[in-house]
């Protein structure tokens, strides 16, 4: 069994490497460097601040795209062309495709995670770096499983990252919405804004609250610290289990 799913891991990394995923991330890090001094060129106070704040801003949304995209039209790739019903008409648990598809997967993000981090090295103290690359890594491992969820769910790449990006961007700014439909300038009492408000903190507690992720003012100001990362590894952990479950009973119900 874990012979299958380390196998089914390596390959993965093969195709991740013959998809030119590695120079894709050398070319990104390339083009955000170049940006992040021009950019410098341009600030007349905090030149630093400045520089890391952009880098590791365009770093992070980098890596979700190219993971979201890697890990969507890999996948669907096997699906459509009948790699993945070859691979299953073997002795091979579906559960045992998943887990090692997962962690071929999370250990491509924590080298793309490395990548982006160690140009952020220029411009920002070693052990801030070091944490904003932990908590990056485990945001990837979020869009990761979701992008799984979303692909078994609708088998289309349109359709799948869409639904990642919203995934995305509702989970990064959810706790702003909450906070601004908790306390709003303005107060109404009519029954569509109740109503909207209680669905804005249903979500609130649905969504991971991805906006304590890799946060770029860890890097601005020195501001990160170790123990910072456990919330945010036991929240990730939490997630990962239940779209994991998502995931694998939606794998398990539907024909090959």
């Amino acid at each position: 069994m874990v012979a299958k799913i380390v196998t089914i891991a390596k390959f993965t990394i093969i195709e991740s490497m013959r998809n030119r995923l590695l120079w894709l991330s050398l070319l990104v890090a390339a083009v955000s460097f170049g940006l992040t001094e021009f950019i410098g060129d341009l600030a007349i106070t905090e030149q630093r601040a400045t520089q890391v704040a952009v880098l590791a801003a365009f770093l992070r949304v980098s890596a979700v795209v190219v993971v979201a995209l890697f890990v969507v039209s890999s996948t669907l790739r096997e699906l459509q062309d009948k790699t993945l019903a070859m691979i299953l008409a073997m002795p091979i648990p579906r559960s045992s495709y998943y887990l090692g598809k997962l962690i071929g997967f999370f250990l491509i993000s924590l080298f793309i995670a490395v990548i982006f981090s160690s140009l952020l090295l220029l411009y920002a103290p070693f052990d801030q770096v070091l944490i904003w690359c932990i908590s990056l890594f485990f945001e990837l491992v979020l869009i990761i499983a979701f992008g799984l969820v979303m692909l078994f769910s609708f088998r289309q790449i349109p359709a799948a990252l869409t639904g990642v990006f919203i995934f995305y961007v509702a989970s990064r700014s959810i706790a702003s919405i909450y906070l601004m439909s908790k306390y709003p300038i303005v107060p109404h009492a009519t029954v569509s804004q109740k109503f909207l408000d209680g669905f804005i903190a249903a979500l609130s507690w649905l969504l991971p609250d991805l906006s304590r992720f890799t946060q770029t003012e860890w890097l601005a100001y020195n501001s990160a610290k170790l123990d910072m990362l456990l919330p945010l590894m036991g929240q990730s952990m939490i997630y990962l289990t239940l779209l994991s479950a998502i995931a694998l009973f939606d794998f398990y119900r539907k024909n090959i």
